[in-house]
């Protein structure tokens, strides 16, 4: 009998993509087990793009407040009624990422005979299997991840955290497709995305301290357009308008602007791309999954823990070497008013980059006259 499998992680899209190469190691162990997800809203899109996950579970934290609001017995009934279904699958093992002890409790409840997890401030009371934890600091999320399987059954001699890109590459969107041919793009033409957002998950009030600021993505697709004859699309979702409008308004030459997208629209937005010029977060990841050449600017964000994985020569990361960076630990960031290890990163260095990429990779298109 197969064995059922059970992943969660409530979290972004970054910390979604980190937890693939765990389910592709899962898989080479376990060829034939049936593997559920319990994501949130946001990142189901993603989720459900890897073939190696059979079943999406959408648990969506904010539905049940509103619920509970408006009928406190609605809102149990909802609640109860969505772990009556994961019950039903008969799950014998869950990695819980979620670093607390609701969902482990939960899984318990539903029987759920082995719970691995990460005992962060003594949350891990309901698993059977814990590892000690205070924070992702000193490698990579998806290690971390990993060392769930590695530190029971060990990890396979032919795994390669490489392998994930082939199962999370998107197929040719054809909404993406008729955007690109409606805005002008040609096969042959040379593609840079700009991502000047990212950093949802910091909230409002420090999201912009993970975004390289929004004048310099302007000012370099100035530049890359210019020399290159490029053309410049910008890349954006849900709570990156700020960053989008200031970038447009920074550039006299309007980039090609894409309407809102889907998680998986961004990817196939992504895939068209040559390179891809991001603040760390979301949009990073997500072209990363697609084997796209991306140029990162990592500020108080620890890039050897919260980086591209798995590290590429496509995957290129800009930080400032200030001795305060990186200054994000243990989920907390100080109370720093400035961005200087982000504006030490230049709008020069970065284009010195872009141009170095350009030239040894691509035949620059000739310059319209």
């Amino acid at each position: 009998m197969p064995k059922k499998i059970l992943i969660i992680n409530p979290f972004g899209v970054g910390d979604v993509l980190f937890s693939m190469p765990l389910i592709l190691a899962i898989k080479k162990i376990y060829p034939e087990s049936y593997i559920g997800y319990i994501c949130n809203l946001k990142t189901q899109d993603i989720v459900r793009i890897n073939p190696d996950i059979d079943e999406v579970f959408v648990f969506e934290r904010d539905e049940y407040r509103i619920a509970w609001e408006k009928s406190k017995t609605y809102a149990i009934r909802k609640f109860f009624g969505f772990w009556s279904e994961i019950k039903k699958r008969d799950f014998e093992l869950v990695f819980d990422l979620s670093l607390g002890k609701e969902y482990a409790f939960m899984c318990w409840h539903i029987g759920i005979k082995e719970r691995r997890g990460f005992d962060y401030k003594n949350r891990g009371r309901f698993l059977t299997h814990r590892i000690r934890f205070d924070g992702f600091n000193n490698m990579p999320v998806a290690d971390y991840y990993l060392e769930l399987l590695r530190s029971f059954e060990g990890l396979p001699a032919d795994f390669n955290p490489e392998d994930v890109f082939s199962k999370l590459k998107v197929l040719p969107d054809s909404y993406i497709e008729d955007f690109l041919k409606n805005s002008g793009i040609k096969d042959g033409d040379l593609l840079v995305g700009l991502a000047p957002g990212g950093g949802i998950s910091f909230g409002k009030n420090d999201k912009s301290k993970r975004r390289w600021p929004a004048e310099n993505f302007a000012e370099l697709g100035e530049k890359v357009s210019d020399m290159f004859n490029a053309k410049i699309i910008l890349l954006w979702g849900p709570g990156d308008e700020d960053a989008a409008d200031q970038v447009i308004e920074g550039m006299k030459k309007i980039p090609i602007v894409p309407p809102e997208t889907t998680l998986s629209q961004m990817a196939a937005l992504c895939g068209r791309c040559n390179i891809v010029v991001c603040s760390e977060g979301g949009p990073l990841h997500i072209a990363h999954s697609q084997g796209v050449k991306t140029i990162s600017i990592f500020g108080p964000v620890d890039e050897r823990v919260y980086g591209p994985y798995p590290r590429t020569k496509n995957s290129i990361v800009l930080f400032s070497e200030r001795p305060c960076r990186p200054c994000y630990k243990q989920f907390k960031m100080p109370s720093c008013d400035t961005r200087e290890c982000l504006e030490d990163v230049s709008v020069d260095r970065v284009f010195e980059v872009v141009k170095k990429i350009i030239e040894s990779d691509f035949i620059v298109p000739a310059k319209d006259n």
